[in-house]
């Protein structure tokens, strides 16, 4: 594939419409104008790495190898400094937008070939110029019904599977590009349009199978996540019934005996023994029901999930403060509650654990109702230290579900019109849920 100076000239506006497509389907980082000057800088190494290639390698056989290189480290680059994916899942968008621009190209090759063209340079000059067309076309289209989906499978896929697929997408991209010579002296409908077509089906179908191969994992991930959301929930509600059941079963033991202690405090008053009388209702007080857990809100879901942590938080010395109000019956589902509330108390505890100062562990929960919204406002102490990827801020677990917790929890805020919130200090982190019941 000899490339010259000229062809990457006219090909900069297709260069420059493959950049708009990584902003689309990447997370930019940093502002326009950086990834405007970037972008520059960048392609400017390009021109003038092609200049130097052509004065003094034009015609050996690592022309082009050189020239490949140079163009992939140089945008490489770009989409390292602008974007805040993981750089394999950078690469393997890089890749796979110059994969589909070539297919693009192929296709507007063989429809101005369909005309009878006998100057080349016309020909090649009205397939760019209709390749063009078509990608400024798509650009809507990824916007709209394209850019979220492609950006939350980023999120879910892991950097291992990215990287299998990737290699993929380059090999596919180096056989189209070495085996079509895009800017040697011939009309590329001249390589055989069934060869060519074959291509670009097995090519595309490969694409939605990998795509859906990834969709499936995913969901499937998430459902077992959910189930054991589920079996956990059902879990705590149990302890909470078996809590109740004991509550239950000691009252009705304290309401057996109460008249027998209030004759024996009663005979003690006749006898005027105040003192004794003082003593053995302190006893009474701190051994009867009086000492078992309150109720922390109305929603049975909630109390009992908090309940649970409630008992680890001391269990592990963390001050455990909650100002619930949640009524019983609330328009949002207990399974999306208890996803909520779940991880992110979870979360909390783990972070409290980890604390330089573990004399200064605390959890301050607070959930309230302002008019439709249900709002939530987590606060713990932790050691400062987050680990983010790009914006996404994944907690330190090491199972499967790492960083999907929070990822479903900002899901469902999404799907009751509200939003996910997260601040942190140096020694406080804070999550903020806005839940609409309406």
């Amino acid at each position: 594939m000899e490339v010259t100076m000229n062809y990457i000239l006219s090909s900069s506006l297709i260069t420059l419409i493959n950049i708009v497509y990584y902003h689309l389907l990447l997370t930019r980082k940093r502002s326009i104008k950086y990834s405007v000057f970037t972008y520059i800088i960048n392609y400017s190494m390009v021109l003038f790495g092609t200049y130097l290639c052509d004065t003094f390698l034009k015609g050996t056989i690592f022309y082009k190898y050189i020239i490949f290189i140079l163009v992939c480290t140089t945008f490489i680059i770009y989409i390292f400094l602008v974007f805040e994916e993981s750089i394999s899942k950078k690469i393997f968008t890089m890749f796979t937008v110059w994969l589909f621009s070539i297919i693009i190209l192929i296709i507007s090759s063989y429809i101005i070939g369909l005309f009878s063209i006998k100057n080349f340079n016309i020909y090649k000059y009205l397939s760019t110029l209709l390749r063009t067309f078509i990608q400024f076309l798509i650009m809507p289209i990824i916007y709209l019904y394209f850019q979220s989906k492609y950006k939350e499978m980023l999120k879910l896929v892991t950097n291992r599977v990215i990287n299998i697929i990737s290699v993929y997408s380059i090999i596919i991209f180096l056989f189209l590009a070495n085996y079509y010579e895009f800017n040697a002296n011939k009309p590329i409908n001249s390589y055989g349009i069934f060869n060519t077509l074959m291509f670009i089906i097995i090519i595309i179908l490969s694409y939605v199978i990998i795509f859906i191969a990834i969709w499936s994992v995913n969901r499937n991930v998430e459902l077992e996540y959910k189930f054991k959301i589920i079996d956990t929930q059902i879990e705590l509600q149990k302890q909470n019934y078996k809590t109740l059941n004991n509550s239950i079963e000691k009252y009705y033991a304290f309401k057996h005996d109460i008249r027998h202690h209030l004759l024996a405090i009663k005979s003690m008053m006749d006898a005027e023994n105040y003192i004794a009388a003082s003593e053995y209702f302190d006893k009474f007080s701190k051994t009867e029901i009086c000492q078992n857990v309150d109720m922390l809100c109305k929603n049975f879901t909630v109390d009992s999930i908090l309940k649970y942590y409630m008992s680890i938080a001391m269990n592990n010395n963390i001050e455990f403060k909650v100002n619930l109000n949640i009524p019983e019956n609330i328009n949002i589902d207990n399974l999306d509650l208890s996803v909520v509330i779940g991880n992110c108390v979870e979360n909390a505890i783990e972070a409290c654990n980890e604390t330089i100062d573990k004399s200064q562990k605390y959890i301050n929960i607070k959930v309230e109702i302002k008019g439709f919204n249900l709002l939530i406002r987590i606060k713990n102490s932790f050691n400062g230290q987050v680990i983010k990827e790009g914006k996404i801020i994944k907690t330190s677990k090491k199972s499967q579900e790492h960083g999907i917790g929070l990822s479903n929890v900002r899901k469902i805020a999404e799907k009751y019109n509200g939003f996910f919130d997260v601040k942190y200090t140096d020694s406080e982190f804070q999550v903020s849920i806005i839940m609409n019941f309406n």
